[in-house]
C-alpha cells in the first residue's frame, strides 16, 4: 500500500463501440483511476485510435497472439471466463492500491467519494460498490447514450410489480433488468483470484458495502444494444455446465429464443424492461428508489456519444450476429 492517497486500477474485458470504451477510460482517469486496464474481446482499430496515447490506460487486443503470450495459446471458452483471466492478472502484476474489476456499461459516479471510502479503515478487506441501473423515461428521449434515469432495486410483491410494469414484470429482478450485487473494489497484494462481481479466496463478511450507491450500471447504451445483447446471450452455447441466472434473466433469453425471428417483438420487450412511462416513473418516484440526477461521462466533450452514431457502429460490429439472426434491425 501507498502512503496519502489510495491508488486505484480498473480492469474491463471490452467488445463494444469504440466511443463507450474511450467514454469509459478517460472519464475513470479524469475522476482519480491511476490506471485503467482495457482488454479488447476483438480487434477494435477505433477504440485503439481513440485512446492511442491516454496517459494511464494500459490496451491490450486479445487475439490469438495474445493469448499466445499469455496463456499457451488457449482463449477462454466463456466471456466470463475471459474476464477473471485478464482481470487476475491485472490483479497480480499492477502497482495500485486497489483493484476494481468492472465492465465498461458500468462507470463510478463520484471518484472523490469512492477515495474517501477506500481511506477508511473498515474499507481494507474490500468494499462493494453498490449499484444503479439508468432506465429511459418515455418523456425525455434524449439523444446521447447517456441520458435516462437511475433506477435502484426495490423488493415488490407479485400483485404491486404486475400492477406496476404489467406483462414485462416477469422479467425485473428487483425492477432491474440486470445485477443488484454491485461489484467489488479490492486491496491487492492477497493470494486472491478476481471474479466477475467479487474476488475468489476473499472473506466477504469482512467486507463492507458503500452507503451510496457509487456504480451507474448502463444495461444497453439504447434499445437495440440491449437487444443485440439478448440475442447474443440467448443463443450463446458453450461446452461445460451452463452458467446460473436468475429466473428473471433466463425469461428474458427464452422470449428472445421464442420470438427472434421477430424484430417488433424483440423491442416491445427490449422498450418494456429499458424504459418507464410517466405512471411508472411517478410511482418509483414516490417509493424513492428513482433519480434523474443528471451523468455524463468526464473528459469526453470531443466523443461523439449520440444514440445515432452509436447505433450505427452496433449495426456495423454486430452484422454477422444480426444476419444469423435473420433480422432486419
Amino acid at each position: 500500500m501507498t502512503h496519502g492517497e489510495p491508488s486505484w486500477a480498473i480492469a474491463a474485458l471490452a467488445d463494444e463501440p469504440a466511443p463507450l470504451i474511450a467514454a469509459f477510460a478517460r472519464h475513470h482517469l479524469a475522476i482519480g483511476a491511476r490506471e485503467v486496464h482495457i482488454f479488447l474481446d476483438r480487434p477494435n482499430p477505433e477504440a485503439e485510435a481513440l485512446l492511442h496515447g491516454l496517459e494511464g490506460c494500459i490496451l491490450a487486443t486479445c487475439d490469438q497472439t495474445y493469448w499466445d503470450k499469455v496463456n499457451n495459446g488457449r482463449r477462454p471458452e466463456r466471456h466470463t471466463g475471459r474476464q477473471k483471466f485478464n482481470a487476475t492478472r491485472v490483479y497480480q502484476t499492477t502497482k495500485c492500491d486497489w483493484l476494481l474489476h468492472c465492465d465498461v456499461d458500468e462507470f463510478i459516479a463520484d471518484g472523490a467519494a469512492l477515495s474517501s471510502l477506500l481511506n477508511r479503515k473498515e474499507s481494507a478487506h474490500g468494499l462493494v460498490l453498490r449499484n444503479r441501473e439508468r432506465v429511459h423515461l418515455e418523456t425525455e428521449p434524449g439523444e446521447t447514450i447517456f441520458e435516462g434515469a437511475f433506477r435502484d432495486p426495490i423488493g415488490l410483491t407479485e400483485s404491486d410489480a404486475k400492477a406496476l410494469y404489467g406483462r414485462f414484470a416477469k422479467f425485473l429482478d428487483f425492477g432491474l433488468t440486470g445485477h443488484r450485487t454491485g461489484k467489488t473494489i479490492v486491496p491487492t497484494g492477497r493470494d486472491w483470484t478476481m471474479g466477475v462481481h467479487y474476488p475468489i479466496g476473499a472473506d466477504m463478511a469482512k467486507m463492507i458495502k458503500s452507503e451510496t450507491r457509487l456504480l451507474l450500471h448502463f444495461d444497453g447504451l439504447t434499445e437495440l444494444h440491449y437487444a443485440l445483447k439478448l440475442l447474443k446471450k440467448a443463443f450463446e452455447d458453450y461446452s461445460g455446465p451452463k452458467r446460473q441466472i436468475g429466473q428473471e434473466r433466463e425469461a428474458q433469453y427464452r422470449y428472445i429464443r421464442n420470438k427472434a425471428d421477430n424484430p417488433k417483438e424483440l423491442f416491445r420487450l427490449v422498450h418494456g424492461v429499458q424504459s418507464l412511462n410517466e405512471r411508472q416513473a411517478t410511482t418509483l418516484g414516490v417509493l424513492g428508489v428513482l433519480h434523474d440526477t443528471a451523468f455524463m461521462p468526464q473528459n469526453c466533450a470531443d466523443l461523439d456519444l449520440t444514440t445515432t452514431t452509436f447505433n450505427a457502429m452496433l449495426r456495423a460490429r454486430e452484422a454477422a450476429l444480426i444476419a444469423k439472426a435473420g433480422l432486419e434491425l
